[in-house]
């Protein structure tokens, strides 16, 4: 075959070479990237910016008053309080996900092997999720009520006293990551059950054909398989669990006596309870430095396990 040549456009008589226009298809990327660009600038961009404005500045109530440099985020770091709430954070995300990740993991390989009411099964799994964040916190508190919740009767008829977990530190800090971890561990059933279903059959028949029992099978062939889509899920539930506010809001508010107050939990009160506007944005951008660590993290493991 003769190689083929493109021959460059012929010159102009003032001796300038007429310019090579991209082609349409092209010019059409920018108008698609347009859109993208802008909703990200007003969804994300924006609001950065103006929390680091209000974080630099002295605020009364709702009002942005003088330029304060950086004392409002000195004064964050210099709070007794702050170090408690970071390892309180830290422990409520990992507990919670913990939890959820394995309970996920495994309900989606039950539900790739249901094959009759696979609608019905995959929708009681998916229950918890279903729920507001708001309504699960709220049927939780009622079900472990120490006066008249379920719980209360169950274990007082076997003679344990009454189930008040929500008035000591260490039961309520107990209950909120499991709650979370129950309401969440759907979305990580989800994502693993699409992964699932795309690991090819031919290499779990042959190996159950060469001997391999099941954790064998699941080690071996499932497991590298969707390898990356365990830390992508890992990266997205750490990140709802770190900004996590309206389960504890409505259980427990960051009591008793501080034992559950995150990061998120803190932002919300310095915001809505105290009127800190600048203390309550210094918090947040300490909340996305922390995000921004465990993307970076993740991307980082994704990236050594593809090499």
């Amino acid at each position: 075959m003769s190689a083929t040549t493109v021959e460059a456009p012929p010159a102009r008589p003032g001796g300038r070479v007429p310019e090579v226009r991209p082609p349409r298809e092209r010019r059409h990327v920018w108008a698609y990237l347009l859109p993208v660009c802008v909703v990200s600038t007003l969804v994300f961009v924006v609001p950065l910016l103006f929390t680091i404005w209000t974080a630099t500045h002295d605020t009364k109530y709702y009002e942005i008053g003088a330029f304060n440099g950086l004392s409002t985020i000195s004064a964050m770091f210099a709070d007794d309080r702050l170090l408690s709430q970071v390892l309180i954070t830290l422990g409520f995300a990992g507990g919670a996900l913990v939890i959820a990740l394995p309970l996920g993991l495994l309900s989606a390989i039950a539900l790739n092997r249901v094959r009759r009411l696979k609608r019905t099964v995959r929708s009681l799994f998916l229950l918890p999720w279903l729920m507001s964040q708001a309504t699960a916190g709220t049927i939780w508190l009622w079900f472990l009520n120490p006066n008249f919740g379920p719980a209360t009767d169950l274990t007082n008829r076997l003679g344990l006293g009454s189930t008040d977990v929500f008035s000591s530190p260490g039961p309520a800090f107990l209950a909120i990551t499991l709650i979370t971890a129950w309401w969440s561990y759907p979305q990580a059933m989800l994502l693993f059950l699409g992964a699932l279903q795309t690991v090819p059959v031919e290499l779990k028949e042959s190996m159950q054909v060469d001997g391999g029992n099941a954790w064998q099978t699941f080690r071996n062939v499932t497991l590298p398989f969707i390898r990356n889509t365990v830390v992508s899920v890992a990266v997205v539930l750490l990140m709802l669990y770190v900004q996590m506010v309206t389960i504890i809001l409505v259980t427990t508010r960051g009591g008793p006596l501080g034992g559950t107050e995150t990061l998120a939990m803190r932002t919300y009160n310095q915001m809505f309870v105290g009127y800190d506007m600048s203390g309550a944005a210094a918090s947040a951008l300490l909340l996305f430095v922390i995000n921004v660590v465990l993307t970076l993290v993740a991307v980082r493991f994704r990236r050594r396990e593809t090499l």
